[in-house]
């Protein structure tokens, strides 16, 4: 099996919350975020209101060259030590998603989700969502082509 590069990260969908006012619930310092209402311009410089809700990201784990399973009790110990402060979002209208990058090298090497995992991710309502990136084949030359 080849290693591979990962990033875990807590993804919070709130309808009204600010990004600032969730990561101190949490007590994690946030990564990327928008907050609702948030303006922004488009390329003639008007202004569009797309922020319906707030958007915040934030890393959990992450490992370069390493295997997923090793993070999972650091994870497991991050969404425990949290899981009152997550349920009371989920009952504010919050979505909540545990969001996984896996940064292939050479093929998919593959990983085991760990049980006490799978079962906070139940109790707690997370969603889950893995994204997988490899790099692309080599384009090789054709027979007919002259180096």
């Amino acid at each position: 099996m080849y290693s591979y590069d990962y990033c875990i990260s807590l993804g919070v969908q709130h309808p009204v919350r600010s990004s600032a006012d969730i990561a101190a619930r949490l007590g994690l310092e946030r990564g990327f975020f928008r907050d609702v209402g948030t303006d922004l311009r488009d390329a003639d410089g008007g202004l569009i209101r797309v922020y319906a809700h707030t958007w915040v990201l934030f890393k959990l784990a992450e490992g370069k060259g390493g295997w997923l399973m090793d993070a999972w009790p650091e994870v497991v110990g991050t969404l425990q030590a949290r899981a009152a402060v997550i349920e009371e979002l989920t009952q504010e209208g919050a979505e909540i998603g545990l969001r996984i990058g896996v940064f292939g090298k050479q093929a998919w090497a593959g990983f085991v989700l760990d049980d006490a995992l799978v079962r906070l991710m139940a109790d707690l309502r997370l969603g889950f969502q893995l994204e997988t990136y490899f790099p692309d084949a080599p384009v090789e030359a054709e027979a007919g082509e002259a180096s």
